[in-house]
């Protein structure tokens, strides 16, 4: 008997890859997920962008080097990881998988 494979991934249209900076957070909301990316280290980096301990928009914190901190309790997050450096927060940040392709970043989704 023949097996076929199927692929479940779904990639979401984020934006034209010119419109991402090292060194900024972009923040985009699509399908009801608010997400923040980024350029770390050459590569795309795409992560939940509230701040697990409150609602903070962490897109609008300070970021420097990879870490992003939220300007109301003053959590460090580690973008690479999601996760926290410090308290008060103690989850870490939903990280996604991104795929360039044609120019623009997808969100890739199982």
């Amino acid at each position: 008997m023949e097996c076929t494979i199927i692929d479940m991934t779904e990639l979401i249209e984020l934006c034209d890859i010119d419109e991402i900076k090292e060194g900024i957070l972009k923040s985009i909301d699509v399908e009801g997920i608010k997400i923040m990316v980024t350029i770390l280290d050459k590569e795309y980096i795409a992560t939940s962008r509230m701040c697990t301990h409150t609602t903070f928009d962490l897109s609008k914190g300070h970021y420097a080097e990879g870490y992003v901190t939220c300007m109301l309790h003053t959590s460090v997050f580690d973008l690479s990881t999601g996760e926290p450096m410090n308290l008060p927060a103690k989850k870490p940040l939903d990280l996604f998988n991104t795929v360039v392709k044609d120019n623009k970043l997808y969100l890739e989704l199982d």
